[in-house]
């Protein structure tokens, strides 16, 4: 049995896949950007247990979510970065269960300053994206 953190995780990196900004560039957990800009990556955060609400069949959790979206441009970095992040916000937000019967809730918890680095003529552009997904999973297993 796949913990559902996991099955989160599938579910939200397909959701990202195929962005009219990114394409099919995104990837899990990388702290490099992929070759090709635009380009996505998902990481995990904390994965927390908030006080009081679990009970005898279930216990809810806090999975928190980065997602850093990486431009190479050397025209306005911030307006490219701003139509990811639109496109992301909608696709984490148009279904906030995102299509699993064990998600409660998805929210957004900010976007961190944009960032650039590299030389003039390779600058690439950094944001950090930060959404929570709560889910309940039984008291016996993560995966259930």
């Amino acid at each position: 049995m796949t913990h559902r953190a996991e099955n989160i995780m599938q579910t939200v990196f397909s959701l990202l896949g195929g962005l009219t900004t990114t394409g099919e560039n995104i990837s899990r957990g990388r702290s490099e950007p992929l070759e090709t800009l635009p380009a996505l990556v998902l990481e995990q955060g904390e994965d927390q247990i908030p006080e009081g609400v679990q009970n005898l069949a279930f216990i809810r959790r806090v999975l928190n979510l980065k997602i850093i979206a990486y431009v190479k441009t050397n025209a306005q970095f911030d307006t490219a970065l701003n139509q990811i992040r639109e496109e992301v916000y909608f696709a984490l937000m148009a279904d906030r269960s995102q299509g699993l019967d064990f998600v409660i809730d998805t929210n957004p918890l900010g976007d961190e300053e944009p960032e650039i680095s590299g030389d003039a003529e390779k600058n690439i552009g950094r944001q950090v994206m930060n959404f929570s997904i709560s889910y309940r999973h039984s008291l016996a297993s993560a995966g259930a």
